[in-house]
């Protein structure tokens, strides 16, 4: 064989070579994506915070110290349950005072009643003896007289017993500012004070939320004014709860955008799970569900290009980009509902590196990701 021939021969292989390798190895390199249908919800994702319509600052109605606190954080307390106990020396001191008091004029007073029939019996024995003759009007004077005295030795009893019980329901009345009790039944969410503290008047010793008034607040872009609506169902995601979701329901929106947020308020529904422990002030993400749908062709979004106000995949075919035109519903912030242009099943295709593809371009796939 020749020199010319082999040297043919070997230009050849060498161009069939490099086709090869740009046809095995070549193009440009992409992402795929298998588009498939399912079952999707469209919705608006919020943020927001745990809250109570009846969030209740117990205060202290006296100045004194505390002398002892029988509730901690977290601490679910009935009605009227004692939650902690001002110095209240002087003022048992004065309640015990005041029943000692009523008791020793109660004593009096028994004994006074029991004179009085005494007395009674004796005057009215005496007027029987001076109609007789057998006692003279002194003897039944002086008999008379002492059941007067003892008439108004009860009337004044009574009327000191009446005073020393007020004395006593003023103490009494007194003494109930120094023991501080929940006046619901709730949670003790805050604890502002410790033992041996000086409180004075309408200064906050603890902080109740009651669970039955529990809300969630969202902040809501006002771009979405018109598409929220009480009824609609919520998914949420509390941060102290991350791997959880829970269904709560919008049932609040306040009509009133906040001009510095540029976001008005939906209140939703405390989710119904009767071991869930939420607290006020708690923070959570949510999902409001505008709509749902069934069996629907959805995509990412950056697997979408637009151009003229009109937007195009590009689909894989032979091995090359095929620039689509289709018809789109924007879902989210990270996908497309495609109502025209894509079937299911088709492999869509985006650049691995910043870019555009183009169309017919020779494409090489890195990756196939999953939807």
């Amino acid at each position: 064989m020749s020199l010319g021939k082999k040297i043919f021969l070997l230009v050849i292989f060498l161009l069939a070579a490099l086709i090869a390798a740009w046809y095995f190895f070549g193009g440009t390199a992409v992402i795929a994506l298998k588009a498939e249908k399912q079952d999707a919800i469209k919705g608006i994702t919020v943020t927001g915070n745990v809250e109570s319509s009846e969030d209740i600052k117990i205060t202290a109605q006296v100045t004194a110290r505390i002398e002892e606190i029988t509730v901690n954080n977290g601490d679910t307390v009935e009605k009227g349950q004692v939650l902690s106990y001002l110095n209240r020396e002087e003022l048992i001191g004065a309640v015990n005072a005041a029943e000692a008091r009523i008791a020793v004029i109660q004593q009096q007073l028994e004994r006074n009643r029991v004179q009085i029939q005494d007395a009674v019996s004796d005057e009215k024995r005496y007027e029987e003896l001076f109609e007789q003759g057998a006692v003279s009007k002194r003897d039944l004077e002086e008999r008379s007289l002492r059941r007067l005295e003892l008439e108004e030795q009860i009337d004044q009893r009574e009327q000191e017993i009446s005073a020393a019980r007020g004395d006593l329901k003023a103490a009494q009345g007194k003494l109930e500012n120094y023991i501080i009790k929940a006046p619901l039944s709730g949670i003790i969410t805050n604890k502002f004070v410790s033992t041996g503290d000086i409180v004075s008047p309408q200064q906050k010793l603890f902080r109740l939320v009651v669970p039955e008034f529990i809300y969630l607040e969202a902040d809501v872009e006002e771009n979405a004014l018109e598409a929220v609506k009480p009824g609609q169902t919520t998914m949420v995601i509390f941060d102290a709860y991350p791997h959880r979701i829970y269904e709560g329901q919008v049932y609040l929106i306040t009509k009133e955008v906040d001009p510095v947020t540029g976001t008005f308020e939906a209140r939703i529904t405390r989710p119904e799970e009767p071991d869930l422990k939420i607290f006020v002030g708690m923070t959570f993400d949510a999902t409001i569900v505008i709509e749902d749908y069934t069996d629907v062709l959805i995509i990412p979004s950056d697997f979408v290009e637009m151009e003229d106000s009109k937007a195009f995949v590009f689909r894989q075919k032979n091995g090359f980009a095929s620039k689509t035109p289709v018809r789109i519903d924007f879902f989210n912030n990270n996908a497309v509902r495609v109502l025209e242009g894509l079937q299911e099943g088709e492999v869509i295709l985006k650049k691995a590196e910043p870019g555009k593809l183009t169309d017919n371009a020779k494409i090489r796939i890195i990756e196939f990701r999953e939807q």
